[in-house]
């Protein structure tokens, strides 16, 4: 059975050299809790137990608390979401987040980059999304901070949506429109509107677009990175603007406001069992789960 071709052994493997070369960087592995009081959010709800918890769908909020504690964090751990099973979903999956105070964007895509190509050697391609969205519906992200409400707009027309979030358009236009322009090779994203992440700093100087990247690997979203809203006031408007402004937003605000988390920040999350199928060649991720007799369907 070789390591380099079964995969669970490849994931096995692949966890460990990424441990070693966080450790390696200065990043403190912290385990966050699993079990969560809040039942996520209409676009991304969390799975409930019976005894009225919810299991997390991300680490990146308690992760981010533990900030205070060492300047650059992060964790390997599971997480859940009610999702059905396919080639690039399981219900229980691996994610690494990570954070680290005080840095850049470009810092976090390169840490990104050398992390992925330690998986999947070869040639990174970038795709401005704010240029695509300008060559495809004519809205010009660079320069009007009015635009992410014309792109909502635009949406809702493209779709014939009136009444679906714009969370959910924007992951459409992403999975029929840029996705498939990475279908072959690896291709890193970059100058993304708000919809995807409305915790995300906006560039200083440009109109509506605000520091996050994704790393596609073959049509498939591998990374998705940003530089955290450092402050707590916009940090709530824009969630709120999009109906995106839940209880754990309200604590991590609050946890800003009075000091106890450090506001400037930045960090990326990499699903494993993606980055492994990426690594191996495969055609789902369902390989990588791990069966057991007593495993829950």
């Amino acid at each position: 059975m070789s390591p380099d071709t079964h995969p669970v052994l490849y994931k096995a493997l692949m966890l460990r050299r990424i441990r070693q070369m966080l450790d390696s960087a200065g990043y403190l592995e912290i385990m966050t809790p699993i079990l969560r009081r809040y039942p996520g959010d209409a676009d991304r709800p969390r799975l409930q137990l019976s005894d009225g918890r919810w299991l997390r769908e991300s680490s990146a909020f308690a992760l981010r608390c533990n900030l205070q504690y060492a300047p650059a964090v992060y964790e390997l751990a599971a997480c859940f979401r009610p999702d059905a099973l396919d080639a690039t979903h399981l219900p229980e999956f691996t994610m690494l987040d990570l954070y680290r105070q005080d840095a850049s964007l470009g810092e976090m895509l390169d840490l990104a980059c050398r992390l992925v190509q330690a998986f999947y050697p070869g040639p990174i391609q970038v795709l401005s999304f704010a240029s695509h969205l300008r060559d495809d519906l004519g809205i010009d992200l660079f320069a009007d901070p009015a635009a992410g409400d014309a792109l909502v707009r635009a949406f809702r027309q493209l779709y014939d949506e009136p009444d679906i979030s714009p969370l959910w358009l924007i992951d459409r236009y992403i999975t029929e429109q840029i996705e498939p322009l990475s279908r072959g090779c690896c291709m890193v994203v970059t100058d993304f509107p708000l919809l995807p992440e409305v915790r995300a700093r906006r560039r200083d100087g440009a109109g509506a677009i605000v520091e996050r990247f994704e790393i596609l690997i073959d049509c498939v979203e591998v990374v998705h990175g940003y530089t955290d809203e450092d402050d707590p006031d916009r940090f709530e408007a824009q969630a709120r603007h999009l109906a995106s402004f839940g209880p754990e937003d309200a604590i991590m605000c609050a946890l800003m406001r009075d000091g106890s988390v450090p506001p400037r920040s930045a960090g990326f999350g990499v699903g494993i069992e993606r980055l492994c199928r990426m690594g191996l060649g495969l055609d789902s991720v369902e390989p990588l789960r791990t069966s057991l007799p007593f495993t829950a369907p």
